[in-house]
């Protein structure tokens, strides 16, 4: 077994609170590329609010017209990624997104709780999200915060629109779903490696802090399940920023076994 693979304890906790932080660590000069990386984006797209930038893996502005660049793909694919999300969604996996969150010094806006999956395009419904911190997470600077078992049912949850600019997102799940007593803080080192399921209650304070909290999010599925561009256009009309309709698939593992479109936004 090598340090990237999940012991049978691991997957065990995963399957029962919905997460798993790995014991492995990405490289220390990894993490020093990334964050070289991090700031030549911002460099590059100083007329865009850092806290949310979807898409810095693609080089054509994506969505919100963030200029990114082709190291973030690297970045997304990194071995010891694709081996632990292999035994979480098994070995045929797409990625079809990415992001990065910001939470500036001071200003880091917060991130109210909700279900990634409530307007993914994807059917059936199978998404792993992996959050890599690219600065330390402490209590302090608004850790995201995980309701334990919430993705258990396999279900999504009703979700009201909350209007205002101070959040990263507007699509927030009722509140008589979950308890938020239960709540469970992610506080990581930079370099750590955080994966969870698409169907997981989670969120995160703002940051009112002087340091920074930036994180870099992957998005993956696995290759049985169907990207539905034509459905993601007809969400975008709503959520124009995320770009479902254009997203660009890459299969970085297997096989494709739904008939996934692989060219829509590569061109």
């Amino acid at each position: 077994m090598t340090d990237q693979q999940l012991t049978d304890a691991e997957l065990a906790e995963y399957k029962e609170k919905g997460w798993i932080v790995p014991t492995w660590e990405l490289p220390a000069e990894l993490l020093a590329d990334m964050r070289k990386e991090y700031h030549a984006l911002l460099e590059r797209n100083s007329h865009l609010q850092s806290d949310i930038m979807m898409a810095p893996h693609q080089t054509k502005g994506g969505s919100m017209g963030v200029i990114g660049s082709e190291k973030w793909l690297e970045f997304a694919t990194h071995p010891s990624i694709i081996s632990t999300a292999s035994q979480l969604i098994g070995e045929d996996i797409i990625l079809w997104g990415t992001t990065i969150f910001g939470k500036p010094a001071f200003s880091g806006k917060e991130t109210p709780w909700h279900q990634d999956g409530e307007y993914y395009p994807i059917k059936p419904l199978e998404v792993l999200t992996v959050w890599i911190p690219l600065d330390d997470v402490t209590p302090e600077n608004g850790p995201m915060q995980f309701i334990p078992g919430s993705h258990k049912q396999h279900k999504l949850f009703s979700h009201s629109w909350s209007e205002g600019n101070d959040k990263t997102i507007n699509l927030v799940c009722d509140s008589e779903h979950f308890d938020e007593s239960t709540a469970t803080p992610l506080v990581i080192r930079a370099g750590q490696v955080s994966f969870h399921d698409v169907y997981m209650i989670h969120g995160s304070t703002a940051n009112r802090t002087d340091r920074r909290r930036a994180a870099f999010i992957i998005r993956l599925m696995p290759a049985s399940s169907f990207y539905d561009h034509a459905l993601g256009a007809e969400i975008g009309k709503k959520h124009p920023k995320q770009g479902y309709g254009s997203r660009p698939l890459y299969l970085i593992s297997g096989a494709d076994k739904a008939g996934n479109n692989f060219t829509i936004g590569h061109i």
